[in-house]
């Protein structure tokens, strides 16, 4: 292919990411501005290396510092079936002991639910930040 490597990146940002072409620019970070993460980043990877035979082997050791993966990890299910069955049960409680209306207490188990999940997900999953995440 004759076309230049970042004329190429923009065209496959826009074409087949459906990315607008205003935001397309020099400085744009794949991730955090253009929104193309986990598997999409892997296929855009993948066609540049194909088009120009860039080698992404330095990437590929370090994938999880820079892209996120596509939908949730071991932890978050494991931590989040218990959790589910907690706030269930919570919510049975409310409604059984208290005779509150169930969609409060309903409501109130899924606030609790979410409101645990983010923070386990803040707390007990490590966060790599700029060094390699070990195990």
């Amino acid at each position: 292919m004759n076309e230049e490597p970042i004329a190429q990146l923009r065209r496959l940002l826009i074409e087949e990411h459906g990315i607008p072409a205003a935001d397309v620019t020099n400085d744009a970070r794949i991730v955090h501005d253009l929104g193309v993460d986990g598997d999409d980043a892997a296929e855009l990877l993948q066609r540049l290396h194909v088009d120009f035979g860039t080698d992404f082997e330095a990437l590929d050791k370090q994938w999880k510092l820079f892209f996120n993966s596509e939908g949730p990890g071991w932890r978050s299910i494991l931590l989040d079936i218990p959790l589910l069955l907690v706030c269930g049960g919570a919510a049975g409680i409310i409604v059984g002991r208290y005779g509150w209306p169930k969609i409060i207490a309903y409501g109130s188990a899924v606030t609790v639910f979410f409101a645990a999940s983010w923070l386990f997900s803040r707390w007990l999953v490590p966060s790599c930040g700029r060094s390699p995440c070990q195990g």
